[in-house]
């Protein structure tokens, strides 16, 4: 195994951005009511735009606001996934039944097309020349320039990504002419593609951005939390703060009026399960998301219902704090991974609606492995006798941590509760507010390690690879390393992952990797992966998902 030197920027913060790329922290709360949006060049209402090309979305969460680079709500993302154009996307490949994917492979989205150098360094786009904002001025390099100038200088969070790319300066950026693009990395970096899918590198007027900015917010951030000059598929005409939002097409979007299977798209807040249930079984809402686990069979029984579920990378896991008592020794972590009942969380907690990953490369990431989760093998003698190995042979009490909202993490917590007792265990469940949960995982001790012994937590990166895992969970210091994991080879690893861009070598990485992390620091207890459920009126298709999971409105439509 060949050793590379990391020569970007550290990504000791790095993790921070996981609250929101990860989808694993709770959603920000706004301080203050958005003002309304101020839409450049609002289309007329669409002719004939009634209830058969109206599609009515009730969210269980709200959008704080708009602004591309800053954190916003899970809700938040999903707007600006239909606001802004990135240059490159992945490729939606059709599964069958009206369900889009995104794949592997990465096609021009605001570039028509792209080449890498051979040396896998430079990269250069060729932008469109019938792309526009939502104003109708022209989308030019000089824009795809601004938009990566205000993420690596700008006061956003984008920076923390941009290292993934050996991008860590504007030198390396270069307008070629008003429709060519060119970006050097440092060196070959196996994720630059990745990073520039992603939503928030989406295109950003620098004239819009400039009329708007003041002495005191040079990057006009204020403005873009509640206004958008879009250049992605969709402009947002009405904006109600915790009660609905308008998205229509984008008159000038340069895939054209074809391109949209609606109309419309009514974003509305429905925070209450059971409302959002009881208003799709009616026919008052076109799409329901955050529907419970537990009322999906029934929800399925209905002929006018149907319910989408599609896999996920999505990890929950509870965590053990490898720096806390009793977890700093191996033999306890093994012999609590050995009595949790898994298939009984799977059959009682998402009412089999996904699977147990394994690992931390869930399934349908690539490089993923079970091989080494074998602890649904372990039997509870073995786990008496590593215990007793450990020094606890009578067994010890401990707190179990869980958010008090997500009930699926409660239920969870109760069944290891069940089979840590047969090992002698007594395991309290703390059920908390989600904020006050939130605050004891990012707690730290003197030493700026986390403090928290024993918690549920779940991870999801944007990006589908391994590295973005093992970086946010297990590399030393980092802040979302909440086990606190430090070994020397994942370090390594951790950093060829990042950097290499040869199938074979990162397959192999990967698999020891997943082994270090499995077998050998056991910081996760591995509960489930479940699937990404949406339930709809019957008569309603079109669900497309890049792998950060927000809806693409422009496929939702009714036959």
């Amino acid at each position: 195994m060949k050793s590379r030197s990391a020569l970007f920027v550290s990504v000791s913060l790095m993790a921070l951005v996981a609250m929101i790329l990860g989808a694993c922290g709770t959603a920000p709360t706004p301080t203050e009511a958005p003002a309304p949006v101020v839409t450049e060049a609002p289309p007329a209402e669409p002719v004939g735009c009634g209830a058969e090309g109206t599609i009515i979305i009730a969210y269980d969460g709200d959008i704080d606001h708009v602004e591309p680079m800053e954190f916003r709500s899970i809700a938040g993302y999903d707007a600006t996934a239909n606001l802004y154009e990135p240059l490159i996307q992945q490729e939606l490949v059709d599964q069958g039944d009206g369900v889009f994917i995104g794949s592997e492979k990465f096609i021009g989205a605001g570039a028509e097309s792209y080449e890498v150098s051979a040396d896998g360094t430079v990269y250069t786009f060729h932008l469109r020349k019938d792309a526009k904002f939502a104003d109708g001025t022209p989308i030019t390099a000089n824009d795809y320039y601004y938009t990566l100038k205000r993420a690596l200088e700008g006061p956003g969070y984008i920076t923390l990504l941009t290292g993934f790319m050996a991008v860590s300066s504007m030198d390396q950026v270069e307008v070629v002419d008003d429709y060519t693009l060119k970006i050097t990395a440092s060196q070959p970096a196996a994720l630059a593609e990745i990073i520039l899918s992603f939503q928030v590198l989406g295109a950003v007027s620098e004239a819009t951005a400039t009329a708007h900015a003041t002495a005191d917010d040079p990057w006009a951030e204020t403005f873009f939390r509640t206004n958008s000059n879009s250049s992605g598929p969709y402009i947002i005409t009405s904006w109600n703060a915790g009660v609905e939002y308008v998205f229509e097409p984008n008159p000038n979007y340069w895939r054209g009026s074809e391109y949209f299977h609606n109309c419309k798209v009514i974003f509305r807040v429905v925070p209450d399960a059971t409302t959002r249930e009881q208003l799709l079984r009616a026919g008052d809402v076109d799409v329901a998301l955050g529907v419970p686990y537990g009322d999906l069979k029934e929800l399925e029984a209905n002929p006018d219902i149907k319910i989408y579920h599609v896999p996920t990378t999505r990890v929950y896991h509870a965590g053990m704090n490898q720096l806390q008592k009793p977890f700093d020794d191996v033999r306890v972590r093994k012999a609590m991974s050995m009595v949790v009942p898994y298939q009984a969380i799977i059959d009682n907690v998402i009412y089999g609606y996904g699977a147990n990953p394994g690992s931390p490369i869930a399934a349908g990431m690539v490089t993923h492995t079970d091989e080494f989760f074998t602890y649904d093998q372990g039997t509870v003698d073995e786990a008496k006798a590593l215990l007793a190995e450990a020094g606890y042979p009578n067994g010890f009490t401990v707190d179990l941590v869980v958010p008090q909202e997500d009930q699926a993490r409660v239920d969870s917590a109760t069944w290891i509760q069940s089979g840590a007792a047969t090992i002698g265990v007594t395991v309290n469940v703390n059920a908390l507010p989600i904020a006050q949960f939130n605050g004891l995982l990012d707690g730290m001790d003197e030493n700026s390690k986390h403090n928290l012994p024993f918690y549920i937590f779940e991870w999801y990166s944007w990006g589908n690879d391994p590295a973005f895992q093992f970086t946010w969970n297990f590399k030393c210091g980092q802040w979302t390393n909440y086990s606190n994991v430090c070994n020397e080879e994942l370090e390594q690893i951790i950093t060829d992952l990042t950097l290499s861009r040869d199938p074979a070598e990162r397959e192999e990485l990967s698999k020891r990797g997943q082994e270090i992390v499995v077998q050998e620091e056991v910081p996760w207890i591995y509960l489930y992966a479940p699937e990404w459920v949406i339930a709809t009126r019957s008569n309603v298709s079109g669900i497309a998902l890049f792998n950060d999971l927000t809806l693409r409105y422009a496929f939702l439509g009714k036959k």
